[in-house]
């Protein structure tokens, strides 16, 4: 019997692990257990367990992991866990594993695993390693967008609280409310393609191809295409937004005259009034927002068919 040997640059998939998770996120208490039983399966050596209430405890035991060397790092939780794991495991000798326990799971999605804790168990095991985009502001990385504006009215609106109680229908429930309260402001935009000016109720930039769920952001975009994707939805009339939602789908917003879509390697977004800005689901500071990708940044486990599906 032949034996079967990895492509020549192919690196090979670490089977020693830790498994460190946020039973905060909406799916960890729920699915950490059987994620923690089906990972003991096969030839994976899972050498420690941490199921963690308090970020705090989450970002400890990544520190600790990277810290020991231990090869594969799996982080259990939502983009905002994986975003702030995703900065400790940059640069070390570390590969990420992603468990999707979060609501939206955008990053996930663009690594093509599913939300499912036996079938992301699975390519855990059985998976190889690739790597992928991330886009960086100041000292922090993204694993998924940047945004300011309605994005960022809505990320208040989504309490965990709410996340735990209405699932998915958090977001429509989140849309409504911040609709109401998102009001234009001035942006003035710098990227490759030189500077604009624009009045706008929505700016995104994202590493990857999703964003607010299972939307691209442009229908292009990928984890791997070492650029940022992005767009604003250039409107003064809160009336466009019922266009753009039903655009979204397949990314086709870009195609309304409403929205300016670009594709940059860095950038700068100044506004007037300043903005909060969002960064993978998390309100963290105000603008101006300096951007960047940082192309192959992370080592991460995704499925073996993964880049070879047709969008």
């Amino acid at each position: 019997m032949e034996t079967a040997t990895l492509p020549q640059d192919a690196e090979p998939t670490p089977k020693r692990a830790v498994l460190i998770a946020n039973r905060r996120s909406r799916r960890g208490a729920e699915w950490f257990d059987q994620a923690d039983q089906c990972l003991r399966e096969g030839d994976l050596d899972l050498i420690a367990s941490h199921p963690c209430e308090k970020p705090e405890e989450v970002f400890r035991h990544i520190k600790q992991a990277v810290k020991d060397e231990v090869p594969l790092i799996i982080v259990g939780g939502g983009d905002g866990t994986l975003s702030s794991a995703a900065s400790e495991i940059v640069g070390s000798k570390s590969v990420l594993g992603v468990l999707p326990l979060g609501t939206g799971n955008a990053f996930a999605r663009d690594l093509e695993i599913p939300a499912d804790p036996q079938r992301a168990c699975e390519i855990l095991r059985t998976g190889k390693v690739e790597a992928v985009d991330l886009g960086k502001t100041g000292d922090r990385f993204f694993v998924n967008v940047a945004t300011v504006g309605l994005t960022t009215r809505i990320a208040e609106e989504l309490t965990d609280d709410a996340k735990r109680r209405l699932g998915r229908m958090v977001y429509a429930f989140a849309i409504f409310r911040a609709v109401l309260k998102a009001q234009p402001f001035k942006a003035k935009l710098t990227t490759d393609e030189g500077v604009e000016e624009h009045t706008t109720l929505q700016f995104v930039v994202s590493s990857g191809r999703y964003h607010a769920g299972p939307f691209p952001v442009t229908p292009d975009a990928e984890i791997t295409d070492r650029r940022l994707n992005g767009y604003l939805l250039n409107a003064s009339r809160k009336s466009v937004l019922l266009k753009y939602a039903l655009h979204l789908w397949g990314g086709r917003q870009v195609d309304l005259p409403e929205v300016h879509a670009f594709s940059t390697k860095k950038g700068r977004l100044e506004a007037e009034p300043a903005k909060r800005v969002t960064i993978d689901g998390e309100v963290t500071h105000k603008t101006p927002l300096d951007f960047a990708i940082q192309p192959a940044a992370i080592r991460v486990i995704v499925p073996q068919e993964f880049g070879t599906t047709e969008r």
